[in-house]
């Protein structure tokens, strides 16, 4: 080991290699060792999700894109467009929390939000060590990592103007309770996004479980190979094989994210448009990686200038099935 690590080849990829295998997740080590805990994480299905992102933090990255900060109003108004918001100054310098920022890409991304100061939180002590590894190579110095539970922060003493919680309530025992917490720690002026898994476009990854169950596979690197290789040779439903099209199909560590993890609720926009009444949040808007699909519910409801009726978008939804294939990703605002 010592001598892999001060060894130097004239092949750049095994150098690549080293790198990857042996000197970052050693950095990692010592790291995890710096990162503050609020508390001991005590709730059942939260050890069991800690656990899973403990031995397969998620999702493991090497690259991404960075853009250039601007105002959080610039941000906000580009993702929910045709609906917009005034601009604040409270958001000239916002406190952001990214809540589940797992191994930092999320995270990462939050340095758009110019003078941004951004805490991230996750329950996995691996995953928060992968991310600030990552911080440090890109010479980041405005994010700060906690490990902590969602349902610990209101121990936090503190409020945020912006918080990003995607991908991480609907793992969860209780997800309504969870984002109760971060309503208790969003500003009355400030804005939270959500990302919640769609019961809609996710049918495939149901069918999948099934399958999964029907033929006793475990979440072994071995048993992986075998359900991956019989999805790709078709013997299973044709819905099922739609997972060949998803990027997390390709990755151990992210089928297990996919198709094993250890908790997970989905959820309807009825459910959604349900949860923010009884919860008294404004919707604001979908957001979408590209303009796309807005353009073609804007055919279909022309009427909605701000792209803000559930009841419209449930039934655009139910019409294009896929559209939500990532997650449901959204942004809302106390009323």
């Amino acid at each position: 080991m010592k001598k892999l690590l001060n060894y130097q080849s004239s092949n750049i990829l095994f150098n690549d290699l080293i790198d990857v295998q042996i000197k970052a997740p050693l950095k990692e080590i010592e790291l995890a060792k710096s990162i503050k805990s609020l508390d001991k994480i005590a709730d059942p299905v939260s050890i069991n999700v800690r656990e899973q992102y403990e031995e397969n933090p998620y999702p493991r990255w090497r690259y991404t894109n960075i853009s250039l900060p601007e105002n959080f109003s610039k941000w906000i108004n580009a993702e929910i467009n045709p609906n917009k918001i005034t601009y604040n100054k409270n958001f000239d310098r916002p406190n952001v929390l990214v809540a589940g920022g797992g191994t930092g890409k999320h995270t990462i991304s939050a340095i758009k939000y110019k003078n941004a100061n951004i805490l991230s939180v996750d329950l996995s002590l691996t995953s928060i060590a992968y991310a600030k590894r990552k911080t440090d190579d890109l010479g980041l110095d405005n994010i700060q990592y906690l490990h902590a539970d969602i349902l610990q922060l209101k121990n936090l003493n503190k409020k945020f103007d912006v918080i990003e919680c995607s991908g991480t309530l609907h793992h969860m025992k209780d997800p309504i309770e969870g984002l109760k917490v971060l309503l208790d720690i969003l500003e009355p002026h400030g804005y939270l996004k959500l990302g919640l898994y769609s019961e809609i476009a996710r049918q495939h990854v149901v069918k999948a479980r099934e399958f999964i169950k029907q033929k006793h596979f475990k979440n072994t690197v071995e048993d992986i190979k075998i359900l991956r290789q019989e999805i790709i040779d078709g013997n299973v439903d044709p819905l099922i094989q739609g997972l060949t099209k998803n990027g997390d199909f390709y990755s151990t560590s992210s089928v297990r994210d996919l198709l094993f993890h250890v908790q997970e609720h989905r959820f309807t926009i009825p459910q959604i448009s349900k949860i923010l009444k009884d919860l008294n949040l404004e919707f604001l808007g979908f957001v979408f990686p590209i303009p796309l699909i807005k353009k073609k519910y804007f055919k279909f409801f022309p009427e909605d200038k701000e792209h803000t009726s559930l009841n419209n978008w449930h039934e655009f939804e139910k019409k294009n099935p896929n559209t939500f294939g990532g997650m449901y990703q959204f942004w809302v605002k106390k009323n």
